[in-house]
């Protein structure tokens, strides 16, 4: 269970804001004092509900509200700032999470958002499994389109082209981070106990050293002596963020590699309707909001209530400019897609100010 609580939220203004119904009420009489809002986000394997309680402690007053969100039509629409994008079925979302870019508070507002808006929420439950072959991507394909919409999916997984199937795309969102930050931040994740990251790379003949010197690894003297797990290679296949939106081919994965970067831009206008940047979290969810409503309606009100959803890894050290300035040299293509969707994101956000005033 999270708990958030606001002193200045008022009932009224999430009811007004959200849009809710309340399906019960149940109110004792006395006069109204000392009240104190809290919002509880209670989540279970078998039924999750939010609620908003209202208590007065001292004259035992309660006023508590059930809330569930109005019903929708059967029309979806999102609107789009790129003709290119079409074909698109929106009643599904699909976000194909890269790692370490904020990823776990976008899932977790998502599940949350399912609740407000009325569609489920499915979390796959494979983690390593990112590129695949055509029969992989057939199978996956027909798994996320049996499922009855509304309805948002996340995975971990390289760019998906529905349409090579026959069935159109779903609504494509995705997020990015700093691409120096996204290295740092996921060698000091892979080292956090229970993450089973040491045996995978061990069975795959990645690693010849014991998992006591691995777990202790220092990521500034890593990039120093040249260690593989800190070196970036031009050429060499890596997991990062290009592949999530190039797509499963060898060469989406090939660092550097200019067609990569070309495919990957091509396919964000086609068929990614909103791209977040991390590094800006509050324009990412009011575009999000703005063009992608009957899913993220209300997103930047319950951030605002400061749920806890961020994944903090309190095992992360505090790294050097100069190590940073290493790193980058060597990822020239990531930090061109990293800016052409930070530069993509701030047109959205202006033109949808400029929609709304």
């Amino acid at each position: 269970m999270s708990k958030y609580s606001d002193s200045k939220l008022s009932l009224k203004d999430i009811q007004n804001d959200l849009n809710f119904n309340s399906r019960s009420k149940s109110i004792q009489t006395g006069q109204e004092k000392n009240r104190t809002i809290s919002l509880y986000a209670e989540e279970s394997k078998a039924n999750k509900v939010i609620k908003i309680e209202r208590e007065n402690i001292y004259n035992k007053k309660v006023f508590k509200i059930d809330i569930h969100p109005k019903k929708k039509s059967k029309e979806y629409k999102a609107i789009y700032p790129h003709s290119g994008i079409k074909k698109v079925d929106h009643r599904i979302l699909m976000y194909n999470r890269v790692p370490k870019s904020g990823s776990e508070t976008f899932t977790l507002l998502i599940t949350l958002l399912s609740q407000l808006n009325d569609f489920k929420h499915r979390r796959s439950s494979i983690f390593n499994k990112r590129q695949l072959s055509m029969n992989e991507q057939r199978t996956f394909v027909r798994e996320v389109m049996k499922r009855k919409p509304p309805f948002a999916y996340d995975r971990h997984i390289y760019f998906t082209n529905f349409l090579d199937f026959y069935y159109p795309n779903p609504i494509y969102i995705n997020s990015m981070r700093d691409p120096v930050e996204k290295i740092i931040s996921r060698f000091y994740f892979w080292r956090v106990p229970g993450i089973p990251v040491f045996e995978e790379l061990k069975s795959a003949g990645k690693v010849n050293i014991s998992k006591r010197e691995w777990m202790k690894k220092d990521f500034e003297q890593c990039v120093r002596t040249g260690d593989p797990e800190c070196l970036f290679i031009t050429g060499q296949s890596y997991d990062l963020a290009i592949p999530y939106f190039c797509g499963h081919k060898e060469e989406c994965m090939s660092l550097n590699n200019k067609a990569a970067l070309q495919i990957a831009k091509t396919n964000v206008k086609k068929y990614y309707v909103v791209v977040g940047v991390l590094e800006e979290l509050n324009k990412t969810l009011a575009v999000l909001e703005g063009y992608i409503p009957q899913f993220f309606k209300g997103a930047s009100k319950l951030y605002s209530i400061k749920p806890k959803v961020q994944n903090k890894n309190f095992r992360k050290k505090k790294v050097s400019e100069e190590i940073k300035k290493i790193l980058k040299k060597n990822l020239t293509m990531e930090y061109e897609f990293y800016e052409f969707i930070r530069k993509r994101l701030y047109d959205q956000f202006r033109l949808l100010k400029h929609a709304t005033t």
